[in-house]
């Protein structure tokens, strides 16, 4: 049974995620834990979340959702969403964005996000993204 729940983002449950992901040539899980750890980015801003996706107690995957610097206050900006290997291709990510996107309906008007990855970029089309050309974003939704 899939489970999406808020999670810390300093939570040291991340670090199974943090070390898979760097194996796949990913630093941002790792960016995550030590931006919490530092008080840097903790999620904890009008509107923003982060959450964990768990299956039978185990975190499988995780994301957030954030204040996008780069523009006004009602943007938000989607980060940090990753799941383990393992569990891909199944619909976690989708729920997990689809349950972001949910949260952010009330704070923001869209949502934006940057992405260099090619799998992600389809990943977020075919989920309802639009590819922009901006300097800090590569996709956006209205919420």
């Amino acid at each position: 049974m899939i489970k999406i729940a808020p999670l810390r983002p300093s939570s040291s449950q991340l670090e199974r995620l943090a070390i898979e992901a760097k194996e796949q040539g990913y630093a941002f899980v790792g960016r995550l834990i030590n931006e919490a750890k530092s008080g840097t980015n903790n999620f904890d801003k009008t509107g923003e979340c982060f959450l964990g996706v768990f299956i039978d107690e185990v975190l499988v995957g995780c994301g957030g959702v954030n204040v996008d610097p780069f523009t006004d206050q009602d943007i938000g900006r989607l980060r940090h969403i990753y799941v383990l290997k393992a569990y891909r291709r199944k619909g976690i990510a989708s729920k997990l964005v689809k349950q972001l996107l949910n949260h952010s309906k009330t704070p923001f008007t869209s949502v934006r996000l940057r992405t260099p990855d090619q799998n992600a970029n389809a990943f977020y089309e075919a989920i309802g993204f639009f590819r922009v050309s901006h300097e800090y974003a590569t996709h956006t939704i209205e919420t």
